[in-house]
This record gives structure tokens, C-alpha cells and sequence, in this order.
């Protein structure tokens, strides 16, 4: 009978410390993303204005929203982005699934490859969903039309060993961070990351300084990722995951769909 008391005591001891760490499995990240357009580029998605009036302007800076959303190993990115049509400049957002495009994923508005924010302008069913206890990327692509086929790649995480590790630290959405500057492409951003998530993630692919890395804030000289919140709780969005039914090719058969149906696209839209 003592035996058994000492269990139970013991069990009621160790309960109050395993909650905690599973309560870290799940939760959101909130990024503040802020990007320099491309006026020349994003002009063929804009749409001209009504009553005949010109198409409003493009605005030379945009902020958005991503929100990353984790549980056991999964995690799907979602992005509140600007309309650029004919609400262009004018505020107005609507939520959408992030869809990276491997072609073009940043520079102003698209070039380096980012994890999290796929601005291509793609159909509204893509999503991007990431595989984190295999620290990969899924990226997702769904075709137009009424007989729609979706379609999925995979991309490993880019864990960059040369960076410029600093000396600073200091608390980011309530997380002690550390500093490195890295230089990706034709950019040199500034990171903030912490190893205190049971996970590795960055906004853009190749900032990832160390194996168990979440980046907070990514600054460079077109766009910057600033984390407002990191909430550890349970998420009730059980769609963390690539849809059954979908069909696994490569990155660049992907991209080859995706220009495909873009251009299809392109030919139904009225000529201006």
C-alpha cells in the first residue's frame, strides 16, 4: 500500500512539469511583414479602377500579416496580405493560404527563397505547409478549374553555417534571442532567433543559423519578418497537414504546373 502512495505522490510531483513542455507542442506565431514592391512586376495583377478611372497606384511599401501555426510536428502558414488589385494602397486585406513560389520567391516582393511568405499571387487553394520534425518545406499547389488536381514538393530546411554570430541578446515576443547577420543572395539580413521552441523555422529559407532555430525577426534592405506574438497553446486548426489525394513531383515539375496554369490564367482575364 505505501508503495503505491509513493507512485501516485510521485506521479502528482512530476505531472505539474510534463504540462508545460506539452503545451509547447502547439501554439502560433504572428509575423509583421513589410516588403518594397515591385510596381513594374505586380502591374499585370493589377486591375483597373471603376467608372472607367485609372487603376489606383501601387504603393512602394506594403505590411501584411503570417501567421504560423504549429502542432506535433506540423505547421501550416497563413497570410492577411494587402489586396493588390483594385483595392490596391487602400488598406484593405483578406486572408489567404501563403503560397510559395520556388521561381520567384522574393527579391521586391519575390527572390530569396522564403519558408513562409509565398506572395505569388497563385490560386486562392494553395497553402504551404511545412513538416517540422523533418525540417522540411511542403509546398502545395492546387490547379484552376473545375477539374482541379493538387499537387505537392518538398524542400529541405537551409541551415546556414556561415553567419556572423553577435554578442547581443535580448527578448523578442517573451523569448531570449540571439543575434547573427547572414548574408543571402544579394541581401544581408539581420536575425534574431531562439532555441527555446521544440522546432526549427525561419521566414525565409537559408537564415536558419543553428539545427534548432525559430527566427523571430529577419531584417533586410527589401523586406523584414518582426514576430508580435508567440502564443504556446492548443490550436484547434486540425488542417496542418498536405491533403490526402495529393500527388508528390518534383520542385522544378511543380513550378513547370504552376506556369502552366498561370498562363491559362492569364488568357481567360479580359484585355485591357
Amino acid at each position: 500500500m505505501n508503495r503505491i502512495s509513493r507512485i501516485i505522490m510521485s506521479a502528482a510531483l512530476v505531472l505539474p512539469f510534463t504540462q508545460p513542455l506539452l503545451a509547447q507542442q502547439s501554439g502560433t506565431i504572428i509575423y509583421e511583414v513589410t516588403a518594397k514592391t515591385d510596381p513594374e512586376r505586380m502591374r499585370g495583377f493589377q486591375r483597373g479602377g471603376s467608372d472607367g478611372d485609372e487603376a489606383p497606384q501601387i504603393p512602394d511599401v506594403i505590411t501584411f500579416k503570417q501567421t504560423l501555426t504549429f502542432s506535433n510536428g506540423h505547421a501550416k502558414l497563413t497570410t492577411e496580405r494587402p489586396d493588390l488589385g483594385g483595392g490596391a494602397g487602400r488598406g484593405r486585406a483578406r486572408r489567404d493560404s501563403a503560397n510559395t513560389q520556388q521561381q520567384g520567391q522574393g527579391g521586391q516582393w519575390q527572390g530569396q527563397r522564403r519558408m513562409g511568405a509565398g506572395m505569388g499571387m497563385m490560386g486562392r487553394n494553395n497553402a504551404q505547409y511545412f513538416d517540422l520534425a523533418n525540417k522540411k518545406i511542403i509546398q502545395l499547389f492546387t490547379t484552376f478549374g473545375d477539374d482541379r488536381k493538387t499537387y505537392y514538393a518538398e524542400e529541405d530546411f537551409v541551415i546556414t553555417a556561415d553567419n556572423k554570430a553577435g554578442d547581443k541578446t535580448k527578448k523578442i515576443a517573451g523569448y531570449p534571442c540571439k543575434k547573427a547577420t547572414i548574408k543571402l543572395k544579394d541581401d544581408t539580413y539581420t536575425v534574431w532567433y531562439t532555441t527555446e521552441l521544440p522546432f526549427s523555422f525561419s521566414p525565409i529559407n537559408g537564415l536558419l543559423p543553428e539545427n534548432n532555430a525559430v527566427v523571430l525577426v529577419a531584417e533586410g534592405s527589401r523586406r523584414s519578418y518582426n514576430a508580435s506574438s508567440v502564443s504556446l497553446q492548443p490550436v484547434t486548426d486540425t488542417d496542418l497537414t498536405i491533403p490526402a489525394g495529393a500527388e508528390k513531383v518534383s520542385q522544378e515539375q511543380l513550378r513547370e504546373i504552376r506556369q502552366q496554369e498561370m498562363e491559362k490564367l492569364r488568357k481567360r482575364q479580359p484585355q485591357m
